[in-house]
């Protein structure tokens, strides 16, 4: 998995990491569900990340996986990661149905 992670060229990523976004001002423009799934233990994008935007998109869930990183929450702690997407499209699924 780290294989990919090198194939990318050593500038490339000092750029990704140099770099400075900020879409705060679209974010409280979202209508669509939101999961926001952010691991605990990421040391390049911090948890008050997630914070910040909680309080621009009200709606948004959060999934903090505490034994993940940055990289790949989804690897992990794939069960809990599964559950939580699971759990997530069923609550979808039902609001869909009950809005027809």
């Amino acid at each position: 998995m780290l294989g990919y992670n090198v194939s990318v060229p050593p500038y490339v990523r000092q750029a990704l990491l140099s770099r400075s976004i900020n879409n705060d001002d679209i974010l409280p423009a979202i209508r669509k569900p939101v999961l926001i799934t952010h691991g605990a233990q990421d040391a390049i994008v911090k948890p008050s990340v997630v914070d910040q935007h909680k309080a621009s998109i009200a709606h948004a869930e959060i999934q903090m996986i505490q034994n993940a990183g940055h990289d790949a929450a989804f690897w992990d702690d794939a069960a809990s990661f599964n559950r939580r997407q699971r759990e997530f499209a069923a609550r979808l699924g039902q609001a869909r149905i009950r809005s027809e």
